[in-house]
């Protein structure tokens, strides 16, 4: 392993994370002591086929829905090399990937899948199948995806190193056991493995004869990591999507996994599609709308701005906002940056949809907050 890679490696490093492995080491601490002197002591253990991946330590993370994420934190020693193995690894994938494949890769968002899957509605492809992968990161047969990386490259060091972390990573690592499958949520070269599997399902799409008679598609897939979805002017039959997955070794959430026209309205990587009816009866109109859970989570942390204000300032400093007015006009300020903070990515981040209804319901528990201030 060059030093170069390692070195950038460590620069990408996320300095924010404030979790560490089961070593408890920290980035703080190896600065401290010397990056390069540990930078060193890593690539020596590559060198002379010492290094082995350290155990994984587990976490849970509630979602929004009540339920919980397994997640694995990795020791930084571990970061650093999945870290120096994704720059190696990606610019040679990327040169295969489909253009339909839009998560966790460079130059690629949500946002632009969701435009993407705007122009497909708008050119009149309005059925649609919107599909999800059943606990795909955890899912994932470690001897389909090793097979095809084996296709791809050729690197001894790479490939044991990629064996070594799937073997570390799986779902059975609670009990101590290797399960055969699954890639751990929280691993730096997780999600770039993760695309690298789908993209069979991203050639297989392009390949299963959905063609017309000029060899133009007639169904477009549009994928974000494990969340997808296929657009046509023509029903989609949901067995060949489920029948494709069989032999990837993966299954479809049935109850993420749905067949409708943009008439009835879908949900796709945070924005909500759906053709309207002009009104003099004419024609229709692909509308893009931020998504119902997107809206409540911004008033919600609205919400938390407002009752957290006055915990911020000792409880003098709020009595004394009462009597000084210059005081209170600056806590009135800050309130207001805080909840500011908040609302300007959203609207950043919707601003090439119709988000007028959200904002309307966004800027009224805003106005609800400041008046319960003053």
């Amino acid at each position: 392993m060059k030093d170069e890679v390692l070195h950038t490696a460590w620069k990408n490093l996320n300095r924010n994370t404030k979790s560490t492995g089961f070593d408890s080491l920290t980035i703080q601490q190896v600065e401290a002591s010397g990056v390069d002197k540990f930078i060193r002591s890593v690539k020596k253990e590559l060198e002379e086929g010492r290094y082995t991946a350290d155990e994984v330590k587990r976490v849970e993370i509630p979602k929004r829905n009540g339920e919980k994420r397994q997640l694995g934190i990795l020791t930084l020693g571990d970061r650093l090399v999945q870290g120096a193995v994704k720059l190696v690894l990606e610019p040679i994938f990327e040169a295969d990937f489909e253009n339909c494949s839009y998560g966790y890769r460079a130059y690629r968002s949500a946002k632009l899948a969701s435009l993407e899957v705007y122009k497909w509605l708008e050119s009149g492809s309005t059925h649609y199948l919107k599909g999800d992968i059943e606990d795909c990161f955890d899912s994932i047969p470690h001897d389909k995806l090793l097979k095809i990386l084996k296709t791809r490259i050729e690197d001894k060091l790479i490939l044991s190193l990629v064996q070594d972390w799937l073997n570390k990573g799986s779902q059975a690592g609670y009990s101590g056991k290797n399960s055969g499958k699954g890639l751990l949520q929280g691993g730096i070269i997780s999600p770039l493995l993760v695309n690298f599997y789908l993209d069979q399902f991203d050639n297989h799409w392009a390949e299963i004869g959905l063609k017309n008679v000029e060899g133009d598609s007639i169904e477009h897939l549009v994928r974000f990591a494990d969340d997808f979805v296929v657009l046509s002017k023509e029903w989609i039959n949901p067995d060949r999507v489920e029948a494709v997955m069989a032999e990837l070794g993966l299954e479809l959430n049935k109850e993420k996994t749905y067949v409708g026209t943009a008439a009835n309205g879908f949900e796709f990587v945070g924005f909500y599609f759906e053709e309207i009816m002009e009104e003099n009866g004419a024609g229709s109109v692909i509308r893009v709308m931020p998504t119902e859970g997107s809206i409540e989570k911004v008033v919600e942390s609205i919400e938390s701005i407002g009752s957290n204000v006055r915990s911020i300032d000792s409880t003098a400093r709020i009595e004394k906002a009462h009597k000084d007015d210059e005081n209170k006009v600056q806590a009135l300020d800050n309130l207001i940056k805080n909840i500011c903070d908040v609302v300007d990515p959203w609207m950043s981040y919707y601003r090439h949809t119709d988000y007028a209804a959200g904002l309307e319901r966004i800027e009224q528990s805003f106005n609800e907050k400041i008046q319960k201030f003053i």
